[in-house]
């Protein structure tokens, strides 16, 4: 063979290659404690524990809808007098499903053999049954209660003796705001779309420097983050330094699946004072591979002074922001991927054991550290707090403030850490306070801040 010809041949590459070192790892396996949600599953029970929001209230039409939520089969209806109903989707006659059921005045019957049932699964008639038949007696369809509020329907799936107040959060009664529901299924399971939210640090890289800026320009900056308790679970600023302005974005997350956002459109470009959450948010369990992201889109001139939001885009499957939904075709999805490429790209569950955790993964450790601390107390009999008290509005956090710094010889991070905890200290300061006064309050103290230099 000529020398030369050597050269045609293929060469083996030069590298540090260890994929059979660690081809280990799609051996092990998810962690069942957080992720699995059926009946009488750990986590399953705690998440039974509160007010899940299963659907839009636009679903619900003349027929039966069946739904599956926290892996059980059910049918939502609303009777001829109004009220919603959240069955059992088979019959506890002869299992019939009641998607094919007829509704009446006073509930929904049985295609089947005609039985009727009741919003709260009341047998109230048994036709072909003769008349000292004790079946309605002592016996059920099994029902979960079921409240409507601003266009999402909720439902408590717990104990009903255990069943906490409706919690109305201080964003619901906003002034001049439109609250728009949306709901986006997402196949995979709910902890991986939850975390996404407790997770501040991919917004520089996943919404800004690795697919290109599909939010706010000033978000590409690496954030100053700081983690704060609440009486109902914790919130967290992200900071950044913009010019000779301070921005602190500020997030909610609460026990077990709720969360807020900072507003949608804030540019972080002049000072802003408390201005409030653009997105509503709960992560809820189809069953263990499937979840339903519930939101509400909050609009308003606060929030979006330049009228950038389009209420018209929110529904279901669908959002007015980038990367929410599958959607987009799959080149597009690849070329510039968003949230929801991140979340299903996990896989269905996502393994915990083969992750490698880092500095910036702090707020997703200390959310696992939370629930399943959580999930460990309900099974030794602790049940989880109300919210709230019945009436009383529970105090949220998430938003922005934007305040102009004087110069300063301190270095970008300490300035941003140190006046996160103060702006995080007024927030609370007014959570005794509700509605306007509250606001008021807060924005008061943020200007008196900025009014003598930060403190600084």
């Amino acid at each position: 063979m000529p020398d030369d010809a050597t050269n045609d041949l293929p060469q083996a590459p030069v590298g540090n290659f260890r994929g059979h070192n660690r081809n280990k790892i799609f051996a092990l396996a998810p962690d069942p404690e957080l992720t699995e949600v059926g009946p009488g599953t750990p986590c399953g029970e705690y998440l039974r524990r509160f007010w899940q929001p299963i659907a839009l209230t636009s679903m619900v039409t003349d027929l039966p809808l069946r739904i599956r939520r926290f892996s059980e089969d059910l049918v939502l209806f609303r009777d001829g007098n109004g009220n919603f109903g959240l069955l059992h989707l088979y019959c506890a006659h002869r299992n019939t499903s009641l998607e094919f059921g007829i509704i009446e005045a006073t509930g929904i019957r049985c295609c089947y053999h005609g039985w009727l049932f009741a919003p709260d699964g009341t047998i109230r008639e048994t036709p072909g049954e003769p008349n000292m038949s004790t079946i309605r007696r002592n016996h059920c369809q099994g029902a979960y209660p079921v409240i409507e509020h601003h266009g999402l329907i909720f439902a408590y799936f717990g104990p009903h003796a255990d069943m906490p107040p409706f919690p109305i959060f201080d964003t619901m009664q906003l002034p001049d705001d439109k609250m728009v529901p949306l709901l986006i299924p997402v196949p995979t399971n709910w902890l991986q779309v939850f975390e996404n939210s407790t997770d501040p640090y991919h917004v520089t890289f996943l919404h800004s420097r690795v697919s290109g800026v599909q939010f706010q320009e000033n978000l590409k900056l690496l954030p100053t983050v700081t983690y704060h308790e609440s009486p109902t679970g914790h919130f967290f600023t992200s900071a950044r330094k913009v010019g000779d302005l301070a921005w602190f974005r500020v997030h909610d997350h609460m026990l077990p699946n709720f969360s807020q956002n900072g507003g949608m459109h804030v540019e972080g470009d002049q000072s802003v004072y408390f201005v409030r959450t653009g997105l509503t948010r709960w992560i809820v369990p189809v069953d263990d591979t499937n979840t339903l992201y519930i939101a509400w889109r909050h609009f308003n001139l606060e929030t979006d002074p330049q009228g950038k939001g389009r209420p018209e885009l929110c529904g279901y499957n669908s959002a007015d922001f980038y990367g929410q939904t599958d959607e987009r075709d799959y080149e597009t999805r690849q070329r510039s991927p968003g949230d929801y490429e991140a979340w299903i790209g996990q896989g269905e569950t996502t393994v915990h054991a083969r992750e490698i955790m880092a500095f910036t993964d702090k707020g997703i450790a200390a959310y696992r550290r939370r629930l399943r601390g959580a999930v460990r107390k309900l099974r030794e009999g602790v049940a989880p707090p109300p919210m709230t008290d019945l009436g009383q509005p529970v105090p949220t956090y998430g938003g922005d403030t934007i305040l102009r710094v004087p110069a300063t010889t301190l270095d970008d991070a300490t300035l941003l850490n140190q006046l996160s905890y103060k702006i995080a200290g007024i927030y609370k300061s007014a959570d005794a306070l509700v509605g306007q006064t509250r606001i008021d309050h807060i924005r008061a103290a943020l200007r008196a801040l900025e009014a003598r230099g930060c403190d600084l």
